[in-house]
């Protein structure tokens, strides 16, 4: 009876491990090559289109306040529609991000409530991945009496998730798209 059992358990633990996915999406080469072009250029615009904060005490009385844009949950907030961006153009990156999320430490009010950043950043590091198909960059920037540490994870189909932890903030994660510079402003 305890082999019976034993050979069950472990043809069903075979079987889930056949019938894991594969979340790894494939390229062409030429794909990779013109995404690869594209990062070197240092010229794109990363457009936000949801933002997943950490829930806490605040996100949790502003969704149940209904303050949140229609569609979105205390932890998955829908931008369409919201001004933002987050821009490369040479060595100097930019940002202009809503923020969603509650403060860890006192720092002074401003009139900038969402993220917003404009300079050279420190500790830049940028880095293709073959197996994931990613290009990882990091780096650290401040602005005013805040300091960004900003990880941005960006891929060949133009989809890219950017997080931002901040020495005042809880962190924040962003998912969207990636452009041209050139495309944000000549509209064709």
């Amino acid at each position: 009876m305890k082999t019976c059992l034993h050979i069950v358990c472990s043809l069903s633990l075979l079987f889930l491990l056949g019938c894991k996915t594969s979340s790894k999406v494939s390229y062409t080469s030429q794909q990779i090559t013109e995404f690869k072009d594209f990062m070197n250029a240092k010229s794109f615009e990363f457009i936000a289109t949801t933002a997943n904060p950490l829930p806490g005490r605040g996100m949790m009385a502003v969704a149940n306040s209904g303050l949140l844009p229609p569609g979105s949950t205390m932890s998955n907030i829908q931008l369409q529609g919201t001004s933002n961006y987050l821009r490369v153009e040479g060595d100097t990156i930019s940002a202009f991000l809503p923020y969603y999320g509650e403060r860890q430490s006192g720092g002074g009010y401003t009139s900038d409530a969402g993220i917003v950043f404009d300079g050279i950043p420190s500790n830049y590091k940028e880095e293709y991945d073959a197996q994931k198909n990613e290009m990882q960059i990091t780096f650290s920037i401040s602005e005013k009496s805040e300091t960004y540490q900003v990880s941005l994870n960006l891929f060949p189909n133009k989809k890219a998730t950017v997080v931002v932890t901040s020495s005042q903030r809880f962190s924040i994660r962003y998912f969207g798209n990636i452009k041209e510079i050139e495309d944000a402003e000549n509209p064709s």
